[in-house]
Order: C-alpha cells, then structure tokens, then sequence
C-alpha cells in the first residue's frame, strides 16, 4: 500500500482499497500526517475496494482533526465509497468539499509518503 503526498503538501492520495485489510495502516499514516501538517485533505479518487472499516477511518480522521482545530476535506472520490457509505446510511457529501480545487490544479508531482 502507498499513500502519496504532493510535493505542494496540500493533497494526500490513498490507494485503491480503503478496506478492512488496509484501515490500520491508512489510520496510522493520517494520524501522523495531521500531527505534522495544518490540514487533511484527502483524494479518494483512486478507490476501487471500500468496505464499513474504511469508512470508519475517514469519521474517525475527521473527528481527530476537529479535536486539533485542523481542516479536513475530501476532494475527490469514487463510487465505490459513495456506495458503502450509502449501505451504511452516511451521506459520503459530508466528506466532499466542493470548494477544493482538485490535486491536479494545485500541484502535479508527487512522493510517497508510505508504503
């Protein structure tokens, strides 16, 4: 598994499976990152695989960066969340803001930050 971080250090992106297999892992790293940086701003746009632990990472960030008064936004995602966050009742609308520009417009080259 690799999450990247833009070299404008603005815009994570997760890879293919946000699922039950992968939520430890994806915890852990986003917890680090929002340690060490003002905001969380995640795209999603790559996710093929996401089940209820997925989205359970993604509430439980957005509670821990409320708890440090620091941003957190999703900028792009796919079907598969919008889909289990439906089944689970969630409206996936609560992650996505609009207002964020989308990693391509706001910086091209990128880093691993995990893998």
């Amino acid at each position: 598994m690799q999450i990247v971080q833009h070299q404008c250090d603005t815009v994570l992106t997760l890879p293919d499976a946000l699922d039950n297999s992968t939520a430890e892992e994806v915890r852990k790293a986003l917890l680090a990152h929002l340690e060490h940086h003002a905001e969380i701003l995640l795209n999603l746009s790559q996710i093929e695989r996401c089940d209820a632990a997925g989205v359970q990472v993604l509430l439980a960030m957005q509670r821990s960066a409320a708890a440090a008064a620091k941003p957190f936004a999703v900028v792009a995602t796919t079907d598969a969340l919008t889909t289990v966050c439906a089944a689970l009742g969630i409206s996936s609308a609560q992650f996505v803001a609009a207002t964020v520009p989308l990693l391509e417009s706001a910086c091209t080259e990128r880093e691993p930050l995990v893998e």
